[in-house]
């Protein structure tokens, strides 16, 4: 197998978070025979300055990056992009478990499959269909961000990860990328990672017609559909509905990418898919 560079994100600010980012690190040294099969190096990308003088501390072979500059998860994955060594990239949260072969089986889809170079694992708990792997770009299902793998010279192709997505839709705007190069990804279904949730992974959807009247007098540049109940709960998260729209800035209204969608997965079940311009 290739050799693999995995890059984490960590804020170790309690106990708990060092302890799950420990595990992380435990379980993905022990999920495979790394010292005969392959060469692994793990690079953490620590938010916290002063994890060391608040007492915390990780293994020797782990490379510690602590950035000067604020969180923004593109650019702390970047980092860890132009550190790795490696002729793979897993680019991971830290509150992960590796399951035992995660590695192995999507080095046997790359290998059988080279036209892919870019691969997401499974949770445990997923209804998981027969066969090795399942193509497409869809976030949440195909795409699962909190654990991406990726040959490293993708990045050549595609260029580093756009910053401007700092946290929301950086996992919409990475698979974007991916198809407008006409990248194939795969979500590689013998490859199992359990996902089990930071303290900081979660976005609460509150929805009612009168949780956001006043955001609607306070922005009327924003695009009509936003006001409507379904998407209140972006109005409520100045964070999320910044990333929206810059995601649509970038590529386009819901409207125009849902036909761009809908073409392009018709364009590519005859080799055409190069037609949709994005």
């Amino acid at each position: 197998m290739e050799g693999l560079s995995v890059v984490i994100l960590s804020y170790t600010r309690s106990e708990k978070i060092h302890r799950m980012t420990l595990d992380c690190i435990r379980t993905l040294i022990q999920s495979e025979d790394f010292v005969n099969t392959c060469e692994l190096e793990i690079i953490l990308v620590e938010s916290n300055r002063n994890y060391l003088t608040d007492g915390f501390a990780y293994p020797d072979n782990v490379k510690v990056i602590v950035p000067a500059v604020p969180f923004n998860f593109h650019a702390y994955l970047n980092i860890g992009i132009q550190e790795a060594t490696q002729t793979m990239l897993a680019l991971c949260n830290n509150d992960l478990i590796f399951h035992q072969g995660w590695y192995t089986a999507i080095a046997k889809v790359q290998a059988q499959y080279p036209k892919f170079k870019s691969f997401c694992p499974v949770q445990p708990e997923e209804n998981i269909p027969s066969g090795m792997f399942l193509k497409g770009y869809d976030v949440r299902k195909h795409f699962k961000g909190w654990c991406l793998v990726a040959e490293k010279i993708l990045f050549d192709k595609i260029g580093l990860l756009d910053e401007q997505f700092d946290f929301y839709y950086a996992d919409d705007d990475y698979a974007m990328t991916l198809k407008k190069h006409h990248i194939p990804h795969a979500l590689v279904l013998n490859s199992i990672v359990e996902h089990i949730g930071g303290e900081n992974t979660a976005t609460k959807k509150e929805e009612g017609a009168d949780a956001f009247k006043d955001l609607k007098l306070q922005r009327p540049d924003l695009p009509t559909y936003l006001y409507t109940e379904g998407y209140s709960w972006i109005l409520k998260n100045e964070k999320l509905l910044d990333g929206h729209l810059k995601f649509h800035k970038k590529w386009g209204t819901i409207k125009s990418l849902s036909i761009k969608n809908k073409l392009y997965g018709m364009f590519s079940k005859v080799g055409l898919g190069a037609l949709v311009q994005w």
